[in-house]
């Protein structure tokens, strides 16, 4: 017999949100219950309802965490790139949230009250990540737009328009008649419409 794989609570919670994801990847949101991503990560049921509660509790904790992730990765490339342009920021950022089924997650947690509200575990996650991303955005900006308000616009637009393009899939272009080419240089689009926006004079 096999002998069980001994691992910390944490280790656990990271190993059953990798194995959601990949789930989310191949199956869309109704390939993240407890009872098959428990099977695809060899643990038991009642495991996963330890550390999650319930499917709807891994749903939200697997979109915090990546959410969180991909926040982490836009500081981070922001810090460390400081002459990448937002059309090609927005390119990347459009890719990876519209694929894997990551969007699809973000709606069905739209309609789920208070699933990312301020003070449950995956809305603060979240707040402490958009917190750490506003001031490397305002940084970016001219001088004479650099403040923080700003900065919560920008990322408000831009997080409008990339979950709403996921979300949409093809329905939304195909009623207003935009061309595949049109949907795919979109992002880069809005980078060069944000850029001139606040940097008219740059």
């Amino acid at each position: 017999m096999r002998a069980r794989k001994r691992r910390t609570p944490d280790e656990a919670r990271l190993e059953i949100l990798e194995a959601a994801e990949a789930r989310l990847r191949a199956h869309g949101i109704d390939g993240l219950n407890v009872v098959d991503v428990a099977k695809a990560c060899g643990m038991s049921h009642a495991t996963l309802l330890h550390h999650f509660g319930s499917t709807g509790g891994m749903r939200k904790a697997l979109v915090a965490h990546m959410t969180a992730r991909l926040l982490a990765d836009i500081i981070t490339t922001l810090e460390n790139q400081p002459e990448l342009e937002p059309p090609e920021m927005l390119q990347r950022l459009f890719h990876t949230l519209n694929t894997g089924g990551h969007t699809k997650l973000l709606a069905w947690l739209s309609v789920s009250a208070d699933a990312l509200a301020e003070g449950t575990p995956a809305g603060t996650l979240l707040q402490d990540h958009f917190a750490a991303l506003v001031p490397v955005i305002a940084s970016r900006l001219p001088e004479g737009e650099r403040s923080e308000a700003q900065a919560r616009r920008i990322v408000f637009l831009i997080a409008a328009a990339a979950i709403g393009t996921g979300v949409g899939g093809p329905m939304l272009p195909g009623v207003i008649g935009m061309s595949e080419a049109e949907v795919e240089s979109f992002p880069a689009w809005l980078g060069g419409q944000i850029y001139h926006l606040v940097c008219d004079d740059c």
